[in-house]
């Protein structure tokens, strides 16, 4: 793996709150990164800092900050708990942290929890409590870093609540492969500056990656200072969440395929629920960085 110019953000801090049966659980974190570790050259490692809470501010309601803070149950999927807000904010802070270094040329990852595409500025669902990729995007745009950015979502389940901060605002495109029907039922249709591409539960690489082609050719045409890519790996044939049949070594081909866009890029941990999701992560990384 050429990793010269790899960066993963990360910390064991990620694993501070769990919840019972929950399949968003600190062991996805934990042992993807102590595999990586074994794998990797510790200069590739940067520790994490919570996101300061104007630029959460910048994206959510006082309603739905305050709901985190208070730590208490919000839904079934997304119960809150003890650790739950420090945890939040540090994921959006790596996300900060990844968008900034790869203004700076780096290949930067964020294996970090809760994930954030479901969270909406009205609303924490769907495992997620802070949307960490419109917290990042946003502290560019503005920050005057970037003035044109693209969000390439290929997690298996639609990421609505980047979609609704996207919405009808011209400084950003939204792109989303997703299992249609599935969580949370919306992603069916593409709408202003939202393109989603819906796809059959049942799909494999031979029907998704040329369908994935097509979403990087949107995003070719939006010409974007800035990729950021919310990486889910519930793709994964064996994850138990969803319905998709792409393989291990399909993620390799993932990661080649975003190298070619040959434009600032970072990406963020979303779902992925399966045993395997460090070598999932692992495959996807040398794709990327080769």
């Amino acid at each position: 793996m050429a990793i010269d110019n790899l960066k993963v953000l990360s910390t064991i801090k990620a694993a501070a709150y769990d919840s019972l049966g929950h399949p968003e659980h600190a062991g996805r974190v934990l042992r993807s990164l102590e595999h990586l570790k074994k794998h990797l050259p510790p200069q590739v490692f940067e520790e994490p800092t919570p996101a300061p809470m104007e630029k959460i501010r910048a994206v959510h309601d006082l309603s739905v900050i305050e709901a985190v803070q208070s730590e208490k149950f919000i839904d079934l999927d997304t119960p809150g708990g003890l650790e739950v807000y420090p945890a939040s904010l540090l994921a959006s802070g790596a996300a900060i942290q990844a968008a900034a270094e790869a203004l700076k040329g780096a290949l930067a990852f964020s294996l970090m929890r809760p994930p954030g595409h479901h969270a909406t500025p009205h609303r924490s669902m769907g495992f997620c409590y802070f949307n960490s990729m419109a917290v990042a995007v946003e502290d560019l745009i503005r920050q005057g870093k970037a003035k044109r950015i693209a969000i390439l979502d290929l997690d298996c389940h639609h990421g609505n609540g980047t979609e609704a901060f996207c919405l009808g605002r011209p400084e950003y495109l939204y792109v989303s492969l997703h299992q249609f029907p599935a969580y949370p039922g919306t992603g069916r249709t593409s709408i202003e500056n939202c393109i989603n591409y819906p796809l059959m539960p049942g799909t494999q690489e031979k029907d998704y990656f040329p369908v994935m082609e097509m979403a990087m050719q949107k995003i070719r045409d939006f010409k974007p200072d800035l990729i950021g890519v919310s990486m889910g790996f519930d793709t994964y044939e064996k994850d138990p969440l969803t319905e998709f049949g792409l393989k291990k070594q399909d993620y390799f081909r993932m990661g080649q395929m975003l190298r070619d866009f040959h434009v600032p890029m970072f990406t963020l941990l979303e779902g992925g629920y399966h045993d395997d999701l460090p070598f999932l992560i692992e495959d996807f990384l040398k794709g990327w960085t080769t």
